[in-house]
């Protein structure tokens, strides 16, 4: 038995993405952190705790977004991924619409209409609201901001 045995992945697409995403970040971040130390005549070790803090905070975050922008092109119902995510070549599932079911009672996913298990006719799921819910924590974020005005207002005001 090998420990160290070479696997390859089943979406060699995502992997690569993510890769390239992270690498983009991690040199930005140096150059940024490079060129801020050179600007304000910093030490080395503040240039590296710079990168470290700010490089691995951007790679994280283009590492996951590369992975979750790559997933849209994985088909859910065989797992083959395609470069162009329009129809699965495998199994001709619609990647763009990306039609999913299920019963009333949440047993199962499924990718086409029909019955459950359990005897129940499946729903179609609709897409969440992200637009929605972004706006709603965007509005609820500005009212505690303003309202944390407003008691800094009262309580400097009698001075």
């Amino acid at each position: 038995m090998k420990l160290f045995r070479l696997s390859e992945s089943q979406r060699p697409i995502a992997v690569r993405s993510t890769a390239v995403a992270v690498a983009c970040a991690l040199l930005l971040a140096a150059l940024g952190s490079a060129a801020l130390t050179v600007a304000f005549d910093d030490s080395l070790v503040s240039g590296l705790m710079t990168f470290a803090m700010f490089g691995g905070l951007a790679a994280l975050a283009a590492g996951v977004a590369a992975w979750e922008f790559s997933s849209r092109r994985a088909c859910p119902r065989c797992g083959t991924e395609s470069p162009v995510p329009r129809t699965c070549a495998t199994c001709g599932y619609d990647l763009r619409a990306r039609p999913r079911f299920a019963c009333t009672e949440g047993h199962r996913v499924a990718y086409e209409p029909g019955l459950c298990d359990c005897g129940r006719r499946l729903l179609e799921l609709r897409p969440v609201p992200v637009g929605r819910h972004i706006a709603r924590a965007f509005w609820l974020a500005v009212g505690v901001f303003g309202l944390m005005l407003l008691i800094d207002a009262l309580l400097t005001w009698g001075r």
